[in-house]
């Protein structure tokens, strides 16, 4: 399927939009750890469930996984260490809370101030709705972490970021402001038009000038990344062995055309009942050889996604289409045309166009359709780079000084875990005393 496709078309899901969002943000989160992930995802969970923002309420489904793509992004690759004067520091007011002071580590002779950690770990508190120390105990046990364990996860987020810019400028690498814009034309493209995305990223707490800073350093970093690890065009047998190993995930897939008769969201049932009797028409002169298929969709289709392609969406395996349109598909024979099957976009006539199923592993990878071939030679090559670009980062980082210091004991989430059981058992608990009532 093409990438115009993938955009437009009205039988594809949602694509992966983490990868396109891309992100790192100077003055926002530090690029976080596994554990601090966890902690920041939690944190914007919670306290989304709280937040009354029209503005939240009102963005489509599309902008909601974009909004969710911003987020991540936003954890993993965040603030641009700050090395003036030889110490890494974040401004953001302490609120309520008491600071140290101090130095929570160093990294290669430069300072993580105390102050830096907890003023991040007090505003994933904040926004998490845990002000209680109670209530942090409980999340902390339930993520089964300390507060130890969480200040070291964020002085290492720091001190991977500090060494990540440090490598950016090792190595030479360097993003234009023109690089930058024209990623950020794109993001705003992709998702539905300026206004569109600034309600998107200023849900998030950013402005087009906050956010510009988080493309910029993503840039830099996929520079660094194909710098030190180029990326490699996967060899036939790495394609052939990469499709054995996930036989059953591709395997058995179908080809379609689509034909489709949109229906508003908003529309009455005599509205839909219009549009269903229409699909039908043109179905029953498809079956009455009136008309081809292809020429049925050049005519009558509303999907701007695969029109221009003859109504091509491409294999099953290789996207994800709405469960409705996908069980229909599901039981067609190649070149067999189905009813009229709706779904929330409106009414659709779908055509098998090919079927391609092996009873055992592939032996050669002239067996493999050739969008197979492309797919899966992008995700060996991909995950290929990844793998010796970690390699890199873990040698590179290994290299660094790093000391961290004992945590001071009146930090202000240095809550007791005394007591304090997982949700999880209490929950068991409870279920367990009822049924024995």
């Amino acid at each position: 399927m093409s990438q115009k496709q993938k955009k437009n078309s009205k039988v594809a899901g949602a694509t992966d939009a983490s990868a396109k969002a891309g992100t790192s943000a100077k003055g926002k989160d530090a690029s976080k750890s596994k554990s601090a992930q966890v902690a920041e995802a939690r944190a914007e969970r919670a306290a989304k469930k709280t937040r009354k923002d029209k503005a939240k309420k009102t963005l489509s489904k599309t902008a909601k996984y974009v909004l969710v793509a911003i987020g991540c992004a936003a954890m993993l690759l965040s603030v641009s260490a700050m090395a003036c004067s030889g110490v890494l520091n974040q401004a953001s007011s302490s609120e309520s809370y008491k600071l140290t002071g101090g130095v929570a580590a160093t990294v290669n002779g430069v300072n993580i101030t105390e102050d830096t950690i907890t003023k991040q770990i007090m505003s994933v508190r904040t926004r998490g709705g845990y002000t209680k120390d109670k209530d942090l105990a409980q999340y902390l046990v339930d993520q089964n972490t300390t507060p130890e364990k969480l200040r070291k996860s964020y002085i290492e987020s720091y001190a991977k970021q500090y060494l990540s810019e440090q490598a950016v400028k090792e190595y030479n690498i360097t993003v234009s402001d023109a690089d930058v814009q024209k990623a950020y034309d794109d993001a705003v493209a992709q998702y539905g038009g300026k206004d569109s995305f600034e309600r998107i990223i200023k849900a998030m707490g950013y402005t087009e000038d906050t956010y510009k800073p988080l493309l910029k350093s993503r840039l830099e970093q996929n520079k660094l990344k194909e710098k030190v690890a180029p990326a490699k065009d996967a060899t036939d047998q790495e394609i052939l062995d990469y499709f054995n190993q996930n036989f059953d995930t591709y395997n058995d897939a179908r080809r379609s055309e689509n034909l489709l008769i949109k229906v508003d969201s908003k529309a009455t049932d005599e509205e839909k009942a219009k549009a269903k009797e229409k699909a039908q028409e043109i179905l029953d002169k498809i079956n009455a050889g009136e008309i081809s298929f292809e020429d049925a969709v050049a005519k009558y289709s509303e999907d701007t996604g695969s029109k221009d392609d003859k109504g091509d969406v491409g294999w099953d395996k290789l996207t994800r289409f709405v469960t409705e349109y996908q069980s229909a598909l599901n039981g067609l024979s190649k070149d067999q045309i189905s009813g009229v099957v709706e779904t929330n976009y409106g009414y659709h006539l779908i055509k098998c166009t090919d079927v391609f199923k092996l009873d055992g592993n592939a032996t050669s990878i002239d067996q493999l359709p050739d969008k197979f071939k492309d797919y899966i030679g992008n995700v060996v090559k991909t995950q290929t780079q990844s793998a010796a670009y970690s390699k890199w980062e873990t040698e590179y980082f290994d290299k660094a000084d790093i000391k961290i210091n004992d945590m001071p004991e009146n930090v202000p989430y240095n809550v007791s875990l005394d007591g304090v059981t997982p949700t999880s058992e209490k929950g068991s608990a409870a279920t367990t005393s009822g049924s024995n009532e």
